[in-house]
């Protein structure tokens, strides 16, 4: 009876044996993958010089005047006033287009002056210049996406000389500028 135990403990062994060995031929095999990928998408969301425009509005009579300077990427905008009288408003309108492949939109709006107060509703900021006498009010173009290929929008800007309550006195010719960026994200 004993050599029939040791008989199938060795054939116990070699039958392991045997597993191990096809097991380390299966995993001691080299997997080889060639291959290549070519990335053919294209990101380009900006802001157009060609096409912005201010609209510039006088209560008093001397037309106030503004200039927008977007800059060469077209993500940032910097807006010049100069407002003659209170109630004067420039409006400023920027093109924003889509030339890439891939569908975008738009994800943070940041205003920067001299330490502007901003307010944010669902669809516009609102930035006061230090002193108070111009508040800049910026549309947002919203969060809707713009398409792939020659999708656009538009961001409005209004820079208005407040008029100030009586007994506070209003300055006149008052200079201001604002820098607005815009940050787009894939869709």
């Amino acid at each position: 009876m004993e050599a029939k135990h040791k008989n199938a403990l060795i054939g116990a062994l070699l039958a392991v044996v045997f597993v191990m060995a096809v097991g380390y031929a299966a995993f001691a095999q080299q997997l080889t993958i060639n291959g290549s990928a070519e990335i053919t998408s294209r990101w380009d969301v900006h802001m157009k010089q060609e096409g912005a425009t201010a609209t510039p509005n006088s209560t008093m009579g001397t037309a106030p005047t503004g200039d927008v300077t977007v800059d060469e990427g077209g993500l940032t905008a910097t807006f010049t006033s100069e407002l003659m009288s209170p109630g004067d408003t420039v409006t400023y309108v920027i093109p924003i287009e889509n030339t890439g492949t891939l569908n975008a939109k738009l994800s943070t709006i940041t205003l920067s002056s001299e330490t502007p107060e901003m307010v944010v509703d669902n669809r516009s900021l609102t930035a006061t210049t230090k002193d108070g006498d111009i508040k800049y009010t910026v549309t947002s173009p919203g969060t809707g996406i713009l398409n792939a290929n020659n999708g656009t929008a538009q961001i409005t800007i209004v820079a208005e000389f407040v008029n100030r309550a009586e007994g506070q006195g209003n300055l006149q010719n008052l200079s201001a500028q604002l820098t607005v960026t815009m940050n787009y994200v894939q869709a």
